[in-house]
């Protein structure tokens, strides 16, 4: 079984803040549909830009969100719902230009709420503004690393951090798991191999000791 550390990223969110962005994404247009997934961390809405590899949409991008009291307190709700039953919650903003969140701006979006993928099925709940007050994580897409098991550790709290998989080349995968923090630090290795398959879930839970709090393997499979 292939041991494979993780890429750890803590402290370097106030580093990445201060590096100078990718020139390439003012290339192509990036103004579209985009949508995400949300999750909760602790009192945190987190939503998570769900990338491809074409662009409008090769970038990760992961935001802290808000809104309005009453609103954010029905969204906290529905996801810790969503949560309890590993069901997935998705938003879907009106068109706006990406550009906003890859040079980590902070703007209010109006957006659809879904219950389910919203491509897929997914049950459309409410609309409501969503503000983008804080950037995470803000990565294009590359596709030319020899490592496909590459994690990003994002420090949201002194004791909760986020990992997130790198997506390189096919086959991979976009995950978000939520990881208890010991002294700012995690501890840990991959001690897994972690290829696409049907149990990758199970082995991204025994890597991390938790669910996944996001997981999407079918936009990023070999076809």
């Amino acid at each position: 079984m292939k041991h494979i550390l993780l890429f750890f990223i803590l402290l370097s969110s106030a580093a990445h803040a201060n590096t100078p962005q990718h020139n390439s994404h003012k290339t192509h247009s990036y103004n579209g549909f985009h949508g995400m997934a949300l999750i909760l961390a602790g009192d945190k809405v987190l939503a998570s830009h769900m990338p491809l590899y074409a662009p409008p949409h090769n970038y990760q991008i992961v935001y802290e969100v808000t809104t309005d009291d009453t609103h954010l307190k029905t969204i906290k709700n529905i996801l810790n719902k969503a949560a309890d039953e590993q069901e997935q919650i998705t938003i879907l903003p009106t068109k706006f230009d990406l550009n906003l969140l890859i040079n980590k701006k902070t703007p209010t979006l109006n957006v659809t709420l879904f219950n389910g993928h919203f491509e897929r099925g997914g049950n459309a709940l409410f609309t409501t503004k969503l503000t983008f007050k804080n950037p995470l994580y803000v990565e294009k897409i590359t596709t030319n690393q020899a490592q496909k098991n590459v994690f990003a550790l994002i420090k949201l709290t002194e004791q909760q951090g986020l990992v997130i998989h790198k997506i390189q080349s096919k086959p991979s995968y976009d995950s978000l798991s939520l990881v208890p923090l010991t002294m700012s630090k995690y501890n840990g290795e991959l001690k897994c191999d972690a290829s696409i398959s049907t149990a990758l879930k199970s082995k991204l839970e025994a890597c991390f000791k938790t669910v996944p709090s996001y997981l999407e393997t079918k936009d990023f499979a070999v076809n």
